[in-house]
């Protein structure tokens, strides 16, 4: 089969590989549709470095074609992948949260991923039914929708008279924008680009703040109509971190779905009073994959593709670094 495969210090290479073998409670899944993720960049520069050839790509949907002994899915369903994988015997991933449990096991970092023909998959908790949905749409729910409903749910007690700031529209902050407004506050979104700007207004954001041209704190305290309940940083930079932080309420709470490396010093400050919670986010859970999935299949997601093969695949990389891609990229093998 073919794979899309990063050599530490040599780059990607797409490759001819043999077909993954099926053991005991293994899956065998073809691939329809595998997402395109700013992550990929951070593990191509090292930034999470892995110690030998990984197919990349960590966010599939396909279809069962094989099973392995204990395994009670039939094959020909179709599903989409969860790829924080884990050990699957401790405290964590019992409790449903396997992504939490050892980031060396996640798809596309220390399992082959899905930028290839074929995935194994260990394990049949981590194939959700499709039940409907295209593949090519459900591919990037399980990542760049995932992260954000996650950061939602970390966001607090949200009610209508809160507002939450969404920063960074892109591949992640899109859907932030969609399941804030779900959760009924004000949204407010902030990006350098004004195209983004409109893009999150068409996903049902309130106000936008230009960070180009605009304070970014007084900005939004221009437009936001209550308190800042919280502000979802989907970049991770030292500036969004701080703009983030400056924004909120009392008791409002500061979630970090970004990995742009940045930080942001945290003390008490017996002056402010104010009760901040910082927190951060790492993917999401199966039952919280689940819930994305439910809320696609009824129609409440915007979700927007741009399907690639794998000539295309090095190129579409570029692009994203260099900011050029709008919608999710999705290799198509």
């Amino acid at each position: 089969m073919r794979a899309a495969r990063f050599h530490p210090g040599d780059g990607l290479r797409i490759e001819e590989v043999p077909r993954p073998d099926v053991g005991p409670g293994d899956l065998l899944v073809e691939i329809a549709a595998c997402g395109v993720c700013h992550s990929d960049l951070h593990l191509l520069d090292g930034d999470m470095p892995i110690p030998r050839p990984t197919t990349l790509g960590h966010e599939v949907a396909g279809t069962v074609v094989e099973t392995g002994e204990g395994v009670d899915v039939a094959e020909g369903t179709g599903v989409a992948v969860f790829g924080g994988w884990g050990c699957r015997a401790c405290e964590v991933c019992e409790r449903g949260e396997d992504q939490l449990c050892n980031l060396a096991n996640w798809l596309g970092i220390g399992n082959d991923g899905g930028y290839a023909d074929y995935l194994r998959v260990p394990a049949a908790k981590y194939v959700l039914p499709l039940d409907g949905l295209d593949p090519t749409t459900a591919a990037p729910l399980t990542d760049a929708a995932l992260t954000p409903y996650r950061a939602v749910r970390q966001a607090g007690d949200l009610v209508p008279a809160d507002t939450v700031v969404c920063i960074g529209i892109g591949g992640l902050g899109q859907f932030g924008v969609q399941f804030a407004a779900m959760a009924g506050a004000q949204v407010v979104a902030v990006d350098l680009n004004e195209s983004k700007l409109a893009r999150a207004r068409e996903l049902g954001a309130d106000a936008t703040v230009n960070a180009a041209e605009e304070r970014v704190p007084a900005a939004i305290s221009d437009v936001a109509a209550g308190r800042v309940a919280a502000a979802l940083d989907f970049v991770g930079s030292d500036d969004t971190l701080q703009w983030a932080s400056n924004a909120l309420g009392v008791g409002g709470h500061l979630v970090l779905a970004g990995i742009g490396g940045g930080s942001i010093d945290f003390s008490w400050n017996p002056l402010a009073g104010e009760e901040l919670t910082y927190r951060t986010v790492q993917w999401g859970s199966v039952p919280e994959l689940r819930d994305v999935l439910t809320v696609a299949r009824r129609g409440d997601l915007t979700v927007r593709t741009e399907p690639v093969g794998f000539d295309d695949l090095q190129s579409t990389l570029d692009r994203l670094r260099a900011g050029e891609v709008d919608t999710r990229a999705v290799l198509t093998p």
